[in-house]
């Protein structure tokens, strides 16, 4: 599927982040990748959420101390990665056109979270988030309701998706000691040149999951027995990304994407936590926003360290497009 975006003439540049498949891809990612590159170069720059399952009852700024049904997870996750950055806001509305020319109003730069493009101006530079290893994925790997979900959508031609972009962003994982592998880059542009866009990889970092404010790493966690809670459509990439760092999974309880964390799995969680059967549950920043509910009150969740390392000419163009 392909989202479009129809926006009115903005007085500002604008970068459109979209994903290959319905969840998985690393879209909202990157788009806070983008946004953080951009903030800390000193440019004015509102990212642009969806607040996809909330109800935003005007054009605002997300805080992040907002209530999850009020702007989304996502943006709610975006709002706290970027917290304390001054020249970083993310936005939302009841439309995201409204949110768009809203944030206009302040911001130097716009980065919209899930658009492959925009109409009739196309974005000043339009990115498509692609998983390096399975980068159109299937309808096999999501979660049953998303399933549903996706068959009531279009699904778009790799040609189409390809055509929107300037550029495509292969996501990739980096080592377990968080470390950037240049093979693994080199690899991801020669996969995908042939495409016929710029390919700029960009590198997921891990160092293991945060309790408060601790962290423990990969070898903590490799020694504990360790449940995960997802909400996203394909939970199956977080369950691979762990085992590459050695973590398997005792348990596993997948809500849909943007959950909610439903009954059922939250019996689940509440009666494996009772028994012992788990000593940590890890989920990521926008799953942990409903895997919270499913948990017995005081049990600590710890949420699954992620930064994101953008490509340098990824990086250059972005410092380029908001010069002037």
């Amino acid at each position: 599927m392909i989202r479009v975006e129809r926006a009115l003439p903005l007085p500002c540049p604008v970068v459109a982040v979209g994903g290959a498949t319905l969840g998985g891809s690393g879209k909202t990612p990157l788009a806070i990748a983008c946004t953080r590159e951009l903030a800390l170069a000193g440019n004015r720059t509102a990212l642009v959420g969806h607040a996809y399952r909330a109800a935003p009852v005007r054009p605002r700024f997300v805080q992040a101390g907002d209530g999850l049904d009020e702007v989304g997870d996502e943006a709610l996750v975006a709002a706290r990665a970027l917290d304390g950055l001054s020249a970083a806001h993310v936005a939302v509305a009841p439309r995201r056109a409204a949110a768009m020319a809203f944030a206009a109003r302040w911001a130097a730069v716009l980065v919209l979270d899930g658009v492959a493009q925009t109409r009739p101006a196309r974005a000043t530079l339009a990115l498509l988030a692609v998983d390096a290893e399975d980068p159109w994925g299937a309808a096999g790997d999501l979660h049953a309701l998303d399933r549903l979900r996706l068959g009531s959508m279009r699904q778009a031609p790799t040609a189409t998706l390809v055509g929107a972009c300037d550029a495509v962003v292969p996501m990739l994982e980096a080592t377990p000691l968080g470390r950037v592998d240049p093979t693994l880059a080199r690899r991801a542009v020669a996969r995908f040149a042939t495409l016929g866009r710029p390919v700029w990889p960009a590198h997921v970092l891990s160092r293991g999951a945060w309790v408060g404010g601790s962290l423990l790493t990969w070898g903590a966690l490799r020694a504990r027995r360790v449940g995960l809670i997802t909400a996203v459509a394909r939970p199956d990439r977080i369950v691979r990304s762990l085992e590459k760092c050695g973590v398997v999974p005792v348990v596993v309880l997948s809500a849909r994407d943007h959950g909610p964390v439903g009954r059922r799995v939250g019996r689940l969680a509440k009666a494996i936590t009772v028994a012992r059967q788990v000593d940590v549950w890890v989920a990521t920043p926008k799953c942990a926003l409903h895997a919270a509910a499913g948990l017995p009150a005081g049990e600590p969740l710890a949420l699954l360290d992620h930064t994101v390392v953008l490509a340098a000419e990824l990086r250059a163009k972005l410092h380029a497009l908001a010069a002037p």
